[in-house]
């Protein structure tokens, strides 16, 4: 880990003091220009360098997951997760900017994770002139499989986000439909969807955060997380779900997509909506967003 120092100048009758504040960051990473002390001493705000995405600190706590009625209408059994250490979270979607990067640097051909048929030939189709979809820097990256987006965290030493973190990270501490209420009028104040003019991915950060700065957790993209899929009114035939926050692997076909995106009507797009497919399936409608666990960080911070 490395400390990055703000100095604050303090005056005084005496004459003039410099107090060091200390901001921990994790190793490749530096604090955002006014970043504040969080967790132990970590930024609240940092600049992940190897792929230049800021990334905010999502504080510890619990939710309960799987409650009231998915929009399929079906009825879903809740449980209690406990979220136990902080963790980062990208600001926003990444981006082409980041996920060309990726590709630029390490020569990662993504047609090997995806599905072979070449009749799909899905593969970043926006970059390739194939799609509507934009090829702009500060737009989501689309046309990626789940097995594209864990190529890319690999790369980044990053990962995707559980099932119970991301919609932790979405909630934000609510408990209503969507983070900013019940109202699905206001979700035009908050996300892209098929109420929008243009039925097609919008560039990040275009509406309102949620209450934790979180751009876009509903709406534009529907965004993979770790998880293999299994629908919450199922667990007593497949077991019951994580309750760390850990990703539930267990081998099922399909991944979870959480969020919705830009062709969803509202109703679809609630912070507790969970979607499903194939790991080596791309469309346009899917991208995603990442994680810098804190987990065995913070006990073990030395300086350098």
């Amino acid at each position: 880990m490395r400390r990055v120092i703000a100095a604050i100048l303090i005056l005084s009758g005496a004459g003039t003091m410099v107090e060091a504040q200390a901001l921990k960051v994790p190793a490749g990473c530096r604090a955002t220009a006014g970043a504040k002390a969080s967790f132990e001493g970590y930024a609240d705000k940092i600049i992940h360098d190897k792929t230049a995405m800021e990334m905010i600190l999502v504080p510890a706590g619990g939710l309960t997951m799987g409650g009231g009625k998915l929009p399929l209408g079906a009825g879903t059994k809740q449980y209690h997760v406990t979220i136990s250490m902080p963790f980062y979270m990208g600001k926003t979607e990444v981006t082409n900017a980041h996920y060309r990067r990726f590709v630029e640097v390490s020569g990662y051909d993504g047609k090997g994770d995806i599905d072979p048929d070449p009749f799909y030939d899905m593969y970043l189709r926006h970059w390739r002139g194939k799609s509507i979809m934009s090829q702009e820097d500060d737009y989501p990256v689309v046309w990626v499989s789940w097995k594209n987006a864990t190529a890319f965290c690999r790369w980044a030493g990053l990962a995707l986000p559980s099932d119970s973190q991301w919609e932790y990270a979405c909630r934000a501490n609510t408990t209503t439909k969507y983070y900013f209420g019940e109202d699905q009028d206001a979700f035009a104040d908050h996300g892209w969807a098929n109420t929008s003019k243009e039925y097609n991915t919008h560039s990040v950060a275009g509406k309102l955060p949620n209450p934790w700065g979180l751009y876009d957790m509903l709406g534009n993209a529907a965004e993979w997380v770790a998880d293999d899929y299994v629908h919450h009114s199922h667990v007593d035939r497949f077991g019951k779900p994580p309750t760390d926050g850990s990703p539930r692997l267990d081998g099922k076909i399909t991944k979870v997509v959480r969020g919705g995106c830009w062709s969803y009507h509202p109703i679809a797009c609630q912070s507790g909506s969970r979607y499903s497919t194939a790991p080596i399936n791309a469309s346009a409608e899917i991208g995603f967003r990442v994680i810098l666990p804190l987990k065995n960080v913070a006990s073990n911070n030395p300086e350098r």
